[in-house]
């Protein structure tokens, strides 16, 4: 293993768990199920790939709330985006003489 570590020109530092952690994280981010990563990586328990999926899962969640909440136009105008909301209150405060 040291070996292919040193021929693909990765970093002393890696180790065959991180790259086999790496190898999970990217293929549950490109969209392989838990039973994929388990087939490619030999675990033998279903949790252990799911892991990799739940990860990956919350990932795309939040990058599609964060896409939903830039394209949701139900408040289009904020009252500190205009000053005509604040003249508005204003003048509704006055009282008549």
């Amino acid at each position: 293993m040291r070996r292919a570590i040193n021929e693909a020109g990765l970093p002393l530092a890696c180790q065959p768990h991180g790259l086999r952690k790496a190898t999970g994280r990217r293929l549950a981010e490109s969209g392989a199920t838990a039973k994929m990563i388990m087939s490619i990586l030999g675990h033998t328990t279903l949790s252990e790939a799911a892991r990799y999926t739940e990860e990956a899962d919350q990932v795309s969640l939040a990058e599609d709330a964060v896409v939903r909440l830039e394209g949701h136009k139900a408040n289009k105008h904020a009252q500190t985006e205009s000053k005509k909301f604040g003249h508005l209150a204003k003048r509704k405060t006055k009282t008549r003489r």
